[in-house]
């Protein structure tokens, strides 16, 4: 039970409040500077800019897919197991399938992401704007810019085939942060790193991932199960 609990308590972290992510440094990590009042730490402009060319090559390659269908293996900081379905339809539509015995189901279509947890029968409804992760979702990813309220980059690595980028909201930093990893030759996203604000680290793996194809509309229509129990 125990176990339990805290799954559901990182998975609607992991969405609904800040995904984050956090991964060994190797001889070609960036340094950061740190931002103020919050610890967190932004590249500056010239780090970023002596990586613009593979950043952009990430952004584009973001931007430009439109749909991911993958299962997921999830790692909880205490060490315990989730997994599912992931579903991505850019832009604004995502859902996250638990198998049992996690009760959690997350939907967004649009503007709000929808948190079902079906043990405890209950429905949150969360703005997908106010998630980290709900900036995959978006219609154009950009890590760049001065927008208060976009995403900032502090951290960057490329090694041995692979690129990790780390991103924060700028407006709350401290509350999370989320890193992406992708392989290159092709690129492909692979998996993400979620830390929580008291530094809580969620690993998710993509697995099986598919890229391009077309998905049924009715995964990101969320029916209430209790209306129907209801009725």
């Amino acid at each position: 039970m125990m176990i339990m609990k805290m799954q559901k308590i990182i998975l609607f972290m992991l969405l609904a409040f800040i995904p984050c992510g956090s991964f060994a440094a190797d001889s070609k990590d960036v340094g950061t500077k740190p931002a103020e009042k919050t610890g967190i730490s932004f590249l500056s402009d010239a780090q970023i800019a002596s990586h613009s060319a593979t950043i952009a090559r990430v952004q584009d390659y973001l931007t430009n897919l439109t749909t991911v269908a993958s299962e997921f293996t999830q790692v909880a900081p205490d060490g315990s197991l989730a997994g599912g379905k992931f579903y991505l339809q850019r832009p604004k539509k995502m859902r996250w399938e638990y198998k049992p015995p996690t009760p959690i189901l997350m939907v967004a279509n649009g503007s709000e992401l929808v948190y079902y947890d079906s043990e405890l029968e209950q429905v949150s409804y969360i703005p997908l704007g106010s998630t980290l992760i709900g900036f995959l979702a978006q219609e154009k990813i950009s890590f760049s810019g001065s927008d208060s309220k976009g995403v900032g980059v502090i951290s960057f690595s490329e090694n041995a085939g692979f690129i990790r980028i780390g991103v924060a909201q700028r407006d709350k930093p401290s509350e999370g942060n989320l890193v992406l990893e992708f392989s290159d030759n092709p690129l492909l996203i692979r998996s993400m790193v979620v830390t929580d604000a008291s530094g809580q680290v969620t690993n998710v793996a993509l697995n099986n991932a598919q890229f391009g194809t077309e998905l049924d509309k009715k995964l990101f229509d969320f029916r209430d199960p209790r209306k129907k129990k209801n009725s």
